[in-house]
């Protein structure tokens, strides 16, 4: 990705953010629950690949989102062109950002491994756990 891209796609992130917030009414897509995560373009700027994450893990949800959004992909074109000043709109395509559940998943799993840790530090320091023996 060459910087001009990477300037577009977060220039696009951001704006879609903004008419996602204040101008889509579609009753299928709650702002408070869907965010952008990362917008892809290629050099030829005629494309962009929009991911987005869902709160919570339904995939009903999801795919109405989607199907919400893809439906409603003209309507964002024409809101983001008066906004963002390119030669050409790029074609707006909506998918789940698969890396982002991924991610938070892995973080959620640290998270656990963490307070553990520290729940069996605790509990070793009020002498309720001997401590581990080293292996061999």
């Amino acid at each position: 990705m060459s910087r001009r891209t990477e300037r577009v796609g977060h220039l696009i992130r951001n704006t879609l953010g903004a008419i996602l917030l204040a101008k889509l009414s579609d009753p299928r897509v709650d702002p408070a629950k869907v965010s952008i995560t990362r917008v892809e373009v290629p050099e030829d700027l005629l494309t962009a690949k929009v991911y987005i994450s869902v709160a919570g893990n339904e995939k009903a949800e999801e795919s109405r989102v989607i199907a919400a959004l893809r439906h409603a992909a003209g309507y964002l074109q024409e809101k983001m062109m008066k906004q963002i000043q390119l030669r050409h709109t790029p074609r707006l395509d909506f998918q789940i950002d698969e890396q982002y559940k991924k991610t938070l998943h892995t973080l959620n799993l640290l998270s656990e491994v963490s307070e553990e840790l520290r729940q069996n530090d605790l509990a070793r320091a009020e002498g309720h756990v001997p401590p581990a023996e080293p292996e061999a």
